[in-house]
């Protein structure tokens, strides 16, 4: 009868080295892991730059949009707020550190000049707007006949407005404003690691000092 080993140096000696095929599996499993840690990490790195991107793009809308805030009412427009490319000089950086460049895009609407009216419409047809988007916002009459009066938008086709009764209905060449003020949608674009991302944001400029005389349209 064989007595067990009762030493160190004899359990040494029983141990199983381990094979090439077991050492390649261990490996090959250490690699995926590894890879599977760097994708991981690379992925969050992405989406907090892309974060970090996406909140210096609306920083750089709102400060635009507080400029036209405390200018001149007639001066928020196209004219004196034009699209800035990402060739622009200076450039407009979203971020210098790696070279990523903003381009804005301004869209001005929900104001302008009266082509024809009546008691219960008005049309502008330089309008182009989509259908129903000011639906239950306020027509107010700035300029020539009907001027102060408001009224309640029902609906709203490309280039007519339907709204409540006016007491004197607006004729050709009336002024009018949609909610008291400019409707302004700043749209910025960027690109980031060969792919482009871009936001819109609008925001109501209204005509605070109620100014009648120069609308800037």
């Amino acid at each position: 009868m064989n007595s067990p080993c009762l030493f160190p140096s004899c359990l040494r000696r029983k141990r199983r080295a381990f094979s090439l095929v077991e050492v390649l599996v261990a490996m090959a499993l250490l690699l995926l892991m590894s890879g599977s840690v760097i994708s991981a990490f690379i992925f969050a790195s992405r989406l907090t730059r892309l974060s970090s991107n996406a909140i210096a793009a609306k920083n750089i809308a709102q400060g635009f949009f507080e400029k036209m805030a405390i200018d001149e009412f007639k001066n928020v427009g196209p004219t004196n707020y034009p699209d800035i490319a990402y060739s622009s000089n200076p450039p407009l950086w979203l971020d210098r550190a790696d070279d990523i460049r903003c381009k804005v895009h301004f869209s001005f609407s929900g104001f302008g000049t009266v082509t024809n009216g009546s008691a219960n419409n008005i049309t502008d047809n330089a309008a182009g707007w989509e259908i129903d988007q000011w639906v239950g916002d306020t027509l107010c009459i700035v300029s020539g006949p009907g001027m102060g009066q408001t009224a309640v938008i029902t609906s709203n086709t490309p280039n007519t407005i339907h709204h409540t009764d006016l007491d004197t209905a607006p004729k050709k060449g009336a002024k009018y404003l949609i909610n008291n003020g400019k409707t302004v949608q700043i749209t910025t674009t960027w690109e980031y690691m060969g792919k482009e991302y871009s936001q819109t944001i609008r925001s109501l400029i209204v005509n605070r000092k109620n100014n009648t005389e120069d609308m800037g349209f």
